[in-house]
């Protein structure tokens, strides 16, 4: 439905510019494969990271992994709240290609709004400690640095992305997942358990940064991607798009995340357990999707024609249903083997929750592809904030089993994308609007200099 709304919006100036053509099938088939490189990565590093906390549990035992947990959480949200300046970064780059270290320095520009909560992160490290029962603020702050090292990895992916450097962003995936592992087994011989796991995850995020800037600055670009710059992106623009890229993917976080705080609310306590693990496993539906926007963002930019967002949304619902299928056969399973034969890994439950991850996973990609295609960002922000408030009121005034509050985000979303998708259509009604194919044809008809001109 929110794709429907976009499709249903008059084009920009900055639209026409970039859809001089439709994008050459090539380039699609280089996205296309680069979904599928960046899926494995993101599928191999989870296994590697999942590992990673099996080592540094069994290490330090339930009392550490207590600590270990809200710890590695904030790095968590530190790092799903900057994917907006990923994609703002990615945006600008493709838009407007510069020199490698204007580039560079442009990216760094983009995470300015960012030093000021890093620093009350920073400022908060003795309360914070205290509050977490830790015996010393020194996690705190490696978390900070670790927050701050986000923050800038976050920039620098998003050149590469522009760039379309994506084998070297699955290469540092993969080699930080690694190096992350490798000193998870140090530190399971160290003293300090708590500190060293937060070490352990700083140090390679710090390498991958630095590998990024040799990549970057030394490196050259590849020749494919040295386009004519569609228009200049103002580094006020450049913010303002890494904020709201910031708010899709907290809402989103948010809309799946707010069953787990009402089960523990509504339910017993070994079924909010039963809730809690079966969720974190459908969760996965949301996290391997995730690597399909990444592969088709730079073409989305250039281009805005459907033929990329479409791809890239069959692909993220494909990959959601096998992940449904998967979920369901096998989950069971791998819960009674992980989490032991106390929890029950019911069936229907995963089904619900799966059926939800993947109309979250549907949702986010939508969300981004019209940050990508620049269109008003209005109906995103009333698609997400309607979303909440039914998510609120589904959980709080239905949410009494488990399975109810499983289809809390899959019932939200559906609602809300209906609801934006009628408003688009009376919209264009009231307005008389062109249909897109219209508006496109005209488009390319009216600049055929421009279209056998670019290289």
């Amino acid at each position: 439905m929110l794709g429907w709304w976009m499709s249903c919006q008059p084009l920009s100036a900055e639209t026409e510019l970039a859809a001089e053509g439709k994008a050459p099938t090539s380039e699609l088939r280089q996205a296309a494969s680069a979904g599928v490189l960046l899926v494995v990565a993101g599928g191999v590093a989870g296994i590697l990271n999942f590992l990673f906390n099996v080592v540094v549990a069994r290490a330090g035992g339930v009392g550490a992994y207590g600590a270990i947990g809200p710890l590695l959480m904030l790095c968590a949200v530190a790092g799903l709240l900057v994917t907006g300046v990923q994609y703002g970064v990615a945006r600008a780059t493709v838009l407007a290609p510069k020199p490698a270290r204007e580039s560079v320095r442009m990216a760094f520009r983009a995470v300015l709004p960012w030093a000021l909560p890093t620093v009350i992160l920073g400022l908060l490290a003795v309360p914070i400690a205290s509050f977490l029962k830790l015996s010393s603020p020194l996690p705190v702050l490696i978390v900070t640095l670790l927050s701050a090292t986000c923050v800038a990895g976050a920039a620098l992916t998003g050149l590469l992305i522009g760039l379309r450097r994506f084998r070297v962003i699955a290469g540092v995936v993969i080699g930080s997942a690694l190096l992350r592992l490798g000193l998870g087994f140090l530190v399971g011989h160290g003293r300090d358990v708590v500190t060293g796991s937060i070490l352990a995850s700083t140090l390679p995020l710090v390498a991958g940064v630095l590998f990024y800037l040799v990549v970057l600055l030394h490196w050259p670009r590849s020749p494919d991607i040295s386009r004519l710059a569609i228009r200049k992106v103002e580094p006020v623009e450049l913010q303002r798009t890494g904020i709201v890229g910031a708010l899709i993917a907290g809402a989103m976080w948010t809309i799946w995340g707010v069953p787990v705080l009402f089960a523990r609310h509504a339910l017993s306590p070994a079924e909010a357990g039963d809730f809690a693990a079966s969720q974190l496993l459908a969760g996965g539906i949301i996290w391997v999707t995730a690597p399909l926007v990444t592969a088709f963002y730079p073409t989305i930019v250039r281009h805005r024609y459907k033929s990329p967002i479409a791809i890239g949304a069959i692909g993220t619902l494909g990959i959601a249903l096998l992940g449904l299928v998967a979920l369901t056969e096998v989950a069971p399973l791998l819960i009674h083997k992980l989490y032991g034969s106390h929890f029950s890994g019911s069936r229907v439950l995963l089904l619900v929750l799966a059926l939800s991850a993947t109309a979250t996973a549907c949702g986010t990609y939508a969300c981004w592809a019209a940050l990508a295609r620049s269109r008003s960002m209005r109906p995103v922000v009333a698609f997400l904030g309607l979303a909440l408030l039914l998510e609120l009121g589904w959980d709080g005034l239905v949410g009494h089993t488990e399975s109810a509050l499983a289809a809390g985000p899959l019932s939200a979303l559906a609602v809300s994308g209906g609801l934006v998708g009628a408003a688009a259509l009376i919209s264009r009604i009231l307005t008389g609007a062109l249909p897109p194919e219209a508006i496109e044809q005209s488009s390319v008809s009216l600049l055929p200099s421009q279209v056998s001109s670019d290289p």
